[in-house]
């Protein structure tokens, strides 16, 4: 039995007990409060054993369908279990409202006053060893059990304010307003648990700056590899998949790359042992140079331009001519705006950017011929622009032809989110 099933195998004896005593005691002195708050505990037993089958399925090894393993079945667990309690927190809510009026013993607050403190115990320790194994099921059902003890708490005050209906008697309805209450609570912890898995069973990402910064220190610790291009780490229930793209020495072997590479995936292992799978694409660190455009880099940046905004083999003529006259009419605007990318003296590409309206920065275009494409330099410019002006406050705008998918999934990774579309185009700003 694993550590998690022990824990899980505590709540459920717990929650069985609890269960048992509630809805017995709520029956016997006539709280329906109570008995709801029963009710809650029972649902705290199901997804017990929810949590438990959840944990043992996502432990299962990577096979030939699952090649990352099956740990993401620990967030479809725990969307079960939110599920259930969303149905038992509407169903506490529509009974109560449906119930006769009756005055409860006060057996019922000594009942409830004892479940407070029994069910704190327990949502502590669920939450405790929920984070100290990162297990999303045991967190999911702490959670879920600290609802009980606030339950518990509205249906001890309730059980004291109807023994005072005598003399204030809108207090005879506390009882239903307390099971609404409880209900409520169910219902909010059940709607937390569901959005937060959704989130992550949508590929979310690990997203603590200080974690990320010390990753990317232990891949840089070999000088030939000069910098990390791009880093993702993914969450996978109880391990990550990190993805990263790194810039080397050009002028190192391909064996030498893959042995520099291979210790990096070691060091990153030992650092964190949650880190299962790991890969690192390799691009060669091609450093640049923007060079101011002039009027000889004229000719050469309007066939970039043309080659970006023309992306038919056969446009239609008039619609090529007015494409054509519209690109050197704004080149000739803004081409002190231009800079010509230079990669060892060569020049292979070119990115203008200007002051479109007040803290809005234009980025009008950024080509690069195919062969530098994938050395990661466009995103190194991109992330140049965004920074320096970042500094100065000033909003990044961009548009994309809707086909360009690569662009506009390197723009969204970057932070760009779509402002506007046309039926071709789209905005999109950061």
């Amino acid at each position: 039995m694993d550590k998690v099933t022990k824990v899980m195998g505590v709540s459920i004896a717990t929650n069985i007990f609890l269960s048992i005593v509630k809805i017995i005691t709520g029956l016997i002195g006539k709280s329906s409060a109570l008995i709801a708050d029963g009710i809650h505990s029972f649902s705290d037993l199901s997804t017990d054993f929810i949590a438990i089958i959840g944990n043992y399925l996502s432990r299962k090894p990577a096979d030939e369908k699952h090649p990352y393993g099956h740990g993401k079945i620990e967030y479809i667990t725990s969307i079960i279990i939110s599920l259930v309690i969303l149905f038992l927190g509407s169903t506490i809510i529509y009974s109560s409202i449906q119930k006769d009026i009756a005055i409860p013993s006060m057996i019922v607050a000594i009942i409830s006053f004892l479940t407070i403190a029994l069910k704190f115990l327990l949502s502590r320790y669920l939450i405790k060893k929920g984070k100290e194994y990162k297990n999303n099921i045991l967190l999911a059902s702490g959670y879920e059990s600290s609802t009980d003890v606030i339950s518990s708490i509205v249906v001890f005050v309730s059980v004291i304010l109807m023994q005072l209906s005598n003399i204030f008697e809108f207090f005879k309805y506390a009882d239903m307003i307390a099971s609404i209450v409880v209900g409520l609570l169910i219902i909010k912890i059940g709607y937390h648990i569901l959005s937060d898995n959704m989130s992550i069973i949508l590929e979310e990402k690990e997203t603590n700056a200080e974690y990320l910064n010390h990753i990317e220190k232990i891949i840089l610790e070999k000088k030939d590899i000069h910098k990390v291009d791009d880093l993702l780490v993914l969450k996978y229930g109880s391990y990550y998949k990190l993805v990263a793209e790194v810039s080397v020495d050009p002028n190192l072997s391909i064996m030498e790359a893959h042995q520099y590479v291979h210790e990096a995936e070691n060091r990153l292992r030992l650092f964190d042992s949650r880190i299962l799978y790991v890969t690192i694409h390799i691009n060669p660190d091609q450093s640049y140079k923007l060079i101011k455009a002039t009027k000889k880099d004229f000719e050469q940046i309007n066939q970039y331009r043309l080659k970006t905004i023309i992306t038919e083999e056969e446009p239609d003529i008039e619609e090529k001519k007015r494409i054509i006259k519209y690109v050197r009419r704004t080149l000739k605007e803004h081409l002190d705006d231009y800079f010509m990318i230079e990669v060892d003296n060569k020049k292979v590409g070119t990115v203008g950017y200007y002051e479109e309206e007040a803290n809005t920065i234009l980025i009008e275009e950024l080509y690069l011929e195919e062969a530098y494409r994938n050395c990661k330099i466009g995103t190194s410019i991109l992330k140049s622009i965004i920074e320096k002006n970042k500094n100065k406050n000033k909003k990044i705008t961009l548009w994309v032809y809707k086909t360009n998918k690569i662009a506009i999934s390197l723009y969204q990774h970057l932070g760009f989110q779509i402002l506007e579309e046309t039926e071709e185009r789209m905005k999109m700003i950061k």
